[in-house]
């Protein structure tokens, strides 16, 4: 993989050279591994295998012919989260990858436990660079993980951190100044070739690419990897079976993680399998909303229960406003615009059962939700917030997220398909058009905001109102997305490709979910929508690749229960139940606007198919 190799300073007493292969490199990796790409690695795979699993190499056919170089062999057993792991070298490659394999096998009881786990091959290749474990220099976030550390000395000890490792085991800092962690670099290091951390000043060091497969769960295939993730296929695999299937696993891992009353996980730490103990209920809400989208699309019969679980749970915890006699739900008290957004959020989850079930039992909840917020929108629009308390008393307050308007206004639209009250619409559109008139009306497309919840709002408005300014600023966003959006010719790594940021993400999340919107606005006012649907399914597609499941799970602690979960981002395992809900939310609209040329051109208040009602009970 073509990356630029890091610039970095040598400590005192390191050999090597900066900026290429230092002298020593040719007999520290094998001269093949500075000329020659990795050969296919299935056979070298099949190979460890047999050897790991006791069997002997004698027992598969022999891989091609390959000169002899450096290679890693990692075995990660189920559950531990840290591999047994071994480096050789030998005069063909397929001695290199048996020497490490009988070094590995020698630490793993029988077959049987050999069977259990997966074997990773790691194959270092050019650019190798000079330099010290212990370098403390900056190294950019995006080349974190595609470097393995490797030290070794005229005794042969040798000591290795796989590129992957270093992202799957937290050995790197984030921030302003991103590096490797030193502390937990040295110990590891040390720890493999035997010696001291003190001793390992002395010896040479590199940084090395790698080639790296792992065996799929089967161990029939070789999986790519990069970053410690399984690369998954290409943008135009990206189908809707795919598509639909990641938005069950999703739902499966939300289902799982919630418990006996309807409360959630709100943030699970699978790398050393721990809950967090922090809460947020608009989050709560939004998730439930995804549950029940799942249940309309899938139909399975926990969904809808245990969907409704949840929201009682979030019904017992929404809070009274006397003055308008409504409801609504917050986290905290330092945002005043807030409690329009949980009331949104909340009326959302709400009016999404009501739509998929046909229930009508909650419906004077949905409108004491709507009850506040219509009373929290001012005439020209707006709904209060901080801005107004400053402007009351003085006090210096802070800035809001942007999302609020339009999770309120969203979930008035969709309380108007179940309870087509004309004050509904028209405070939704009251509050769109202060978006589109003030809040965005001088923002230039390089910093429009990325307001996914205006997006699906201006869809479902132009609907009802076939007002051309909703086409035309749900365009605008889109075309902000798009101009953020990282496409090959300037990501920093091939992983990078359709990520946003920092390669997080709900923000890709969310933006697929403008995109959908934007999609359907498109095809129900006639419009083209190519130019929509293939970034948003490279968007969807760097996604898909950070949902847990049987393919990339096998270095976590407990794959069981991180499964479906969708982590924080390319470098952080965390999984919080917001970026599962929005990940389904954007796949399963993606799924339907793949599958169904017609999706998004019905005149209906909401995209999603209705369904009839059912008397009260």
């Amino acid at each position: 993989m073509a990356i630029a190799a890091l610039g970095l300073a040598l400590a005192p007493g390191c050999t090597c050279s900066r900026g290429g292969p230092p002298p020593e490199a040719g007999k520290d990796f094998g001269e093949s591994a500075l000329t020659q790409p990795a050969p296919d690695a299935m056979p070298y795979l099949v190979l460890a295998r047999a050897v790991v699993e006791h069997r002997g190499r004698a027992t598969v056919p022999a891989p091609p012919d390959a000169p002899g170089r450096r290679v890693m062999l990692a075995f990660w057993p189920p559950g531990r989260g840290e591999p047994v792991a071994a480096t050789a070298m030998g005069g063909t490659l397929a001695d290199a990858v048996a020497a490490a394999a009988e070094a590995i096998a020698s630490k793993v009881p029988d077959a049987a436990a050999a069977r259990a786990g997966r074997i990773e091959l790691d194959v270092p290749v050019a650019p190798l660079v000079g330099a010290p474990y212990d370098d403390d220099g900056e190294v950019a976030l995006s080349s974190i993980g595609l470097e393995g550390v490797l030290v070794t000395g005229d005794d042969g000890k040798t000591g290795f951190v796989l590129p992957g490792e270093i992202v799957e085991r937290g050995m790197f800092h984030e921030g302003k100044s991103p590096g490797l962690e030193r502390a937990r670099l040295g110990a590891a290091l040390a720890a493999r070739a035997g010696v001291s951390e003190t001793d390992l000043g002395g010896m040479r060091g590199y940084r090395f690419h790698a080639d790296v497969h792992v065996e799929s769960p089967a161990h029939d295939a070789a999986l790519p990897v990069l970053r410690g993730l399984v690369q998954l296929p290409p943008p135009g695999d990206v189908t809707p079976q795919r598509l639909v299937a990641a938005v069950g696993h999703g739902a499966d891992y939300l289902l799982r993680i919630m418990n006996a009353e309807g409360r959630y996980v709100y943030l699970y730490h699978p790398t050393d399998d721990r809950d967090d103990g922090q809460y947020g209920w608009l989050r709560h809400a939004g998730t439930t909303y995804a549950i029940f989208e799942a249940y309309e699309e899938l139909g399975t019969p926990a969904y809808l229960e245990k969907g409704e679980l949840a929201l009682q749970y979030l019904k017992a915890h929404l809070s009274n406003d006397a003055g308008s006699q409504g409801k609504y739900v917050l986290d905290t008290n330092d945002e005043e615009q807030q409690k329009v957004g949980g009331a949104g959020l909340a009326l959302l989850a709400f009016a999404k059962h009501a739509a998929v079930s046909g229930k009508r039992s909650e419906l004077e909840t949905m409108r004491a939700l709507a009850r506040f917020i219509m009373k929290q929108q001012y005439d020209d629009g707006h709904f209060r917030a901080n801005a107004d308390l400053e402007h009351e008393s003085g006090k210096k307050l802070k800035r809001e997220p942007v999302y609020y308007p339009g999770e309120a206004a969203l979930a008035l639209m969709r309380l108007y398909a179940v309870d087509p009250q004309q004050a509904y619409l028209d405070t939704a559109r009251r509050a769109a058009d202060w978006v589109i008139r003030v809040r965005d009306a001088y923002a230039s497309e390089d910093n429009q905001e990325h307001d996914h919840w205006m997006s699906y709002v201006l869809n479902e408005l132009y609907r009802v109102t076939h007002d051309e300014a909703y086409v035309t600023h749900a365009y605008k966003i889109a075309r902000a997305i798009q101009k953020k959006q990282r496409g090959a010719d300037d990501a920093p790594a091939p992983d990078f490709v359709g990520t946003f940021y920092d390669g997080q993400t709900t923000p890709a999340s969310t933006r697929v979910e403008a995109y959908d919107a934007d999609i359907a606005l498109s095809r129900f006012a006639g419009k083209p929508d190519g130019w929509l649907v293939e970034p948003a399914k490279r968007v969807a597609r760097s996604m898909l690749v950070q949902q847990y499941g049987p393919e990339n799970d096998y270095w976590l602690r407990n794959p069981a229960k991180a499964d479906g979960g969708v982590r924080e981002s390319l470098f952080v395992h965390d999984v919080r139940i917001d970026y599962v809900q929005h990940a389904m939310s954007a796949w399963l609209h993606l799924a339907r606007i793949l599958r169904d040329p017609a999706y998004g051109k019905t005149g209906v208040p909401c995209q999603d198919p209705a369904r009839p009602a059912l008397p009260s009970p």
